[in-house]
């Protein structure tokens, strides 16, 4: 009786939201959760004065998770990276991309890294069965960037070395630092935001297409997909200049056709032979 109950409650509340336009926003957990709400509060506030609905966020610390709220109609917007992107869309047709977010260059594209601590003067080739730390199975910067960049600079397989999940890319930086791990793969600009405390770049994979913002269609009307798009695409500089460091920098559109490199890149990963550390 309790668990109808429960679940009576919970539709009904998820229904109450729908009702009264609250768009749910759900971001990747990139680093802590406290920097994760500075960076992207602007962002949900800006939208809020321009559409009049108000936003909130909704946490998951798994990205696993995210992927499956988001199919389950209970997020409407998402920051996703690459790979978590065409995993949902693998499986959910109707996630729709609707904005990517420029890097600090201003370019579209960004790039993963394989970093070490700089005073261990750790070289890739030397990273074969020293621990490594990897952010999320579905992360762009975990086993899929990992593992490309140790076949090309290293010689071997990540299955062929311990490696254990920090789950966000500041703690494989943290865990870097530390000495809990020998390496670790993440994001270039948290490695260039952890280099003052002797983070070291020892390898960076090609470019790749930048974070997305995704709508859900099975959540908000082509309308105002349309609407949200079109809000996100005008706004100036001076607004958006004053967002988040991952969202600060300016916006382009998104296609789902942006991403096919990166299926490529997880296709042949999966494809590959597994074989245990």
């Amino acid at each position: 009786m309790r668990i109808f109950l429960g679940i009576f409650l919970f539709l009904a509340w998820q229904a109450q939201s729908l009702a009264a336009g609250i768009l749910r926003f759900a971001p990747l957990p990139l680093e802590n959760r406290e920097t994760v709400i500075r960076q992207f509060s602007p962002l949900l506030t800006h939208i809020e004065e321009k559409t009049g609905q108000p936003v909130r966020f909704v946490f998951h610390d798994n990205y696993d998770d995210i992927l499956k709220a988001f199919a389950n109609a209970q997020i409407d917007l998402a920051y996703l990276g690459p790979l978590p992107y065409t995993r949902l869309r693998q499986s959910f047709a109707q996630a729709e991309p609707l904005v990517q977010f420029r890097e600090a260059d201003g370019s579209i594209m960004y790039r993963c890294v394989l970093a070490a601590f700089r005073g261990d003067h750790i070289r890739p080739q030397k990273l074969k069965n020293r621990p490594l730390g990897l952010t999320q199975p579905l992360s762009t910067c975990g086993e899929l960037s990992v593992n490309g960049l140790l076949q090309k600079h290293a010689g071997f397989r990540l299955q062929q070395t311990p490696y254990r999940y920090m789950g966000t890319h500041e703690a494989v930086a943290l865990a870097i630092l530390s000495g809990e791990v020998a390496a670790g793969g993440m994001k270039e600009a948290i490695a260039r935001k952890y280099a003052g405390l002797g983070l070291e770049i020892l390898a960076r994979t090609d470019l790749l297409p930048g974070f997305v913002l995704v709508a859900n269609r099975a959540t908000l009307s082509p309308s105002h997909i349309a609407q949200l798009r079109q809000m996100l695409l005008t706004t100036p500089e001076s607004v958006y200049s004053h967002w988040g460091e991952p969202i600060r920098h300016g916006m382009n559109p998104a296609a789902d056709s942006d991403y096919a490199n990166v299926r490529r890149l997880s296709a042949a990963m999966l494809a590959s032979p597994k074989q245990k550390p």
